[in-house]
């Protein structure tokens, strides 16, 4: 893989943010400001409607390098003012999410393009999974940090030191980038006399695959099962780290259980290839909804370690491996259309989740407490296996 090591280090910089940002920012967020809280966190998961045409666009216009640079420059901007300026953090994390998701999108569909030209998907999660490992490492260590100095100022400025770390790690590839494609030109000239070669294969299904979908209703509702599995992890993702807190836990507690699952999609993600390579997509994504459902059902009724740990375990499957999956079947099922279809499914995830995200924070927690967000989870864990099954019996 080119510049393995930093796609690698752009991924775990980048995640570093987002594993702070999820294990303590929703209380954060509701203690300093409780009136913009609802706001600010539908916000963050609305900045992907902008931004990620926003950085398709400026990626056409002027190219992978300068446009990574540009988009980590804003999302450290942001952070930094915001470590400043305390008060201001409702509204500067939401524009630290437009620059994060972003760049975020364009790191993540550049590697898979580049991956999937050489017949190579299943190998996404080598260097996706130190992604996972910056999100282990933020989430616990934070957790121990946050435990002594209390959440609020140190927060921010962790926020702000993380990104600092994102930007650099963004000019790096982006130089190594603009390296190679250079010397990929040059390869290009000395080889313009031989005999043309046929070009790779894209991305496909791999394993003992079913039949891939053959109109456009199966292709859609495929792409909304993808979507809803996508809903389901990004509500209980966002508010367990509030959860938690609420039963009456330390924030350094907390920061473990939110590592926990990362560390087991770290896991899943170093070694998913192997099972990608045996295994359809539809086969695995089946697998991963049952497991989900399981994980969502039973974490309302548990406030013990003992209990909470195996099934924070469970992320392996509802994210570590359904990811990559969901991203093979995409590619397979669409085509040239990926991207399209790749904004579409996460567009859908995201506008849903800012609008679970915006009622749990201003009346559904109050009202019905955290088991509602989970129900929630549960019944799309419940329809999105339904679905798969019915795939995969053809």
């Amino acid at each position: 893989m080119t510049h393995y090591r930093h796609w690698s280090a752009a991924f775990a910089s980048y995640f570093t943010i987002l594993g702070l940002w999820t294990a303590f920012g929703p209380s954060a967020l509701m203690a300093s400001d409780p009136r913009a809280a609802p706001a600010a966190l539908a916000a963050i998961t609305l900045a992907y409607f902008v931004a990620t045409p926003f950085v398709r666009a400026v990626w056409n216009r002027f190219g992978f390098s300068r446009t990574i640079v540009f988009m980590g420059g804003g999302i450290c901007a942001s952070l930094c003012l915001a470590a400043m300026l305390p008060q201001w953090l409702a509204w500067c994390v939401p524009v630290a999410f437009f620059f994060g998701s972003g760049s975020y999108t364009l790191c993540e569909t550049k590697m898979l393009e580049d991956l999937a030209r050489a017949g190579q998907g299943h190998a996404f999660g080598r260097a996706r999974k130190w992604g996972s490992f910056g999100f282990l490492a933020a989430a616990a260590l934070g957790g121990a940090v946050l435990s002594l100095g209390g959440i609020g100022r140190s927060f921010n400025a962790s926020l702000a030191l993380c990104a600092l770390a994102y930007f650099g790690c963004c000019v790096a590839l982006a130089r190594v980038s603009r390296t190679g494609a250079a010397a990929g030109q040059v390869g290009a000239a000395q080889q313009s006399a031989m005999p043309a070669r046929p070009p790779p294969q894209a991305v496909a299904d791999p394993g003992q695959a079913p039949p891939l979908p053959d109109t456009a209703r199966r292709k859609a509702m495929g792409a909304a099962a993808v979507a809803g599995m996508r809903l389901a992890e990004a509500i209980s993702t966002t508010w367990f780290g509030a959860y938690w807190l609420h039963t009456g836990h330390s924030a350094f507690e907390t920061g473990l259980l939110c590592a926990l699952p990362v560390a087991a999609e770290f896991l899943a993600m170093w070694k998913g290839s192997l099972f990608l390579q045996r295994h359809s997509a539809t086969a695995m994504m089946l697998a991963c909804s049952a497991l989900s459902l399981l994980r969502w059902l039973a974490t309302p009724f548990c406030t013990q370690l003992w209990c909470a740990v195996p099934l924070q375990l469970l992320h392996a499957f509802s994210f570590g491996f359904f990811y990559p999956a969901s991203l093979i079947w995409l590619k397979a099922a669409f085509g040239e259309d990926f991207f399209q279809a790749r904004y579409a499914t996460e567009s859908v995830a995201r506008g849903l989740t800012a609008a679970v995200t915006y009622l749990a924070a201003g009346w559904v927690i109050a009202a019905y407490g955290y088991g509602a967000v989970y129900a929630v989870s549960s019944t799309l864990a419940l329809l999105c296996g339904l679905w798969w099954s019915r795939v995969l019996r053809g």
